[in-house]
Parts: C-alpha cells; structure tokens; sequence
C-alpha cells in the first residue's frame, strides 16, 4: 500500500482518537466519584459532565476512518488482505491477548450475563464484553473489517460535493428512523433484552 511522507504525519482523526480516549478516562473517574454519593449539587455537576463526554464511541470510529481514509486515498479491494495482515498485527492480535487475560484472570470486569460455560466464554470473547473498554476495540476492529466499503465511499464523494451532500441526508434520515425504532422497540421497549448490542 503506498504512502507518501505527507500521508504519515497526526491528522484530525488522531486528535479526535485522543479526545475520545481522554473523554472514556472522564466517564470511568466520574462512575468513581459519583459511587462515593456525592451532594445533590455535585450529582447534577458530574452528570452532566458524563453526559458531556459520551460522545467519545462515534468520536473514536470517527477518528479511525478519517485517518485510515486520508492515509490510503487509493486503497482497493485487492490492497485489502495486506491491510488486513497489518491490521491483524497492531489491532487484533493485542485484543486477543487482552481478551484472553481479562476473561481468565478478571471476570468480574465482565459486561452483560457472565461466563459460565465454553459458549459464554467464547460468546464474551467475541463481543467485547470482557471488559468495559473491550467493547471499543470490537467496534474499531469491526470497521477495520469494514474498510473496503469506506474507501469505496470515499471515493465516490471525493470531488463531488452534491453526490455527499445526497449520501449525508439519506444517511441522517436512516438515523432518524433507526433512532426512532429503537427508542420504540428496544430502548423502552419489548425487545430490551433480547437487543441490547443495539
């Protein structure tokens, strides 16, 4: 895959990969802080700074793609099983180490109906549920996996601002109705507990 030089330097994908990072560290320092019972007037405080930061799981996915989009502006489908090789390297096999030590040696940090047999085990091991944080990895290695059909769009919208314009309003409108169906059927809904990856 080629890069040149101007391609390897911190882009805005980077700083907002940090500011994701850095807003995971506040949500987990505000989860301690407000198990010590704070006064009313500090619960509002640090609520509303938690819910400040949530923004950091799109941020992150955000950051991943614009980076891994500006870093291989002519990136194929044939490039694809050496990215994939890079990526199995710096990415997957780091998540599976990590996967493996917090199900063995942590369980307790599990999220969602623990371990108690093989298929618990590996069903935990592959939804990122071994550890809050885990979860973020899953979802960045998801779009790794997806990088292909991110290229592809990018260069369908490069240089064609009304073809981005069309794809951006199509896509907030299956926002819209995605949001609206969870918050029916899931969110609050009957199927809260059968669904709750969405």
């Amino acid at each position: 895959m080629q890069q040149s030089n101007n391609l390897a330097g911190a882009d805005i994908g980077d700083f907002e990969k940090m500011m994701a990072v850095f807003a995971v560290i506040i949500q987990s320092v505000i989860s301690f802080v407000m198990n010590s019972n704070p006064p009313i007037g500090q619960q509002f405080f640090f609520g509303g700074i938690y819910e400040t930061v949530k923004f950091s799981a799109p941020a992150f996915i955000f950051g991943i793609l614009y980076s891994t989009t500006r870093t291989h502006p002519q990136a194929s489908i044939l490039e694809y099983p050496q990215f994939i090789h890079n990526r199995w390297h710096i990415l997957f096999v780091p998540t599976i180490w990590w996967t493996f030590i917090y199900l063995l040696f942590l369980p307790q940090l599990q999220q969602h109906y623990h371990y108690h047999n093989w298929q618990g085990f590996c069903w935990q091991f592959i939804n990122g549920n071994a550890a809050p944080h885990l979860w973020y990895n899953t979802m960045m290695l998801q779009f790794i996996i997806l990088m292909p059909l991110f290229w592809w769009l990018a260069r369908l919208v490069a240089h064609h601002p009304y073809r981005a314009i069309s794809i951006f309003c199509g896509t907030l409108l299956l926002e819209d109705v995605w949001f609206y169906s969870y918050d029916l059927q899931i969110f609050h809904g009957p199927l809260k507990e059968q669904f709750y990856f969405f």
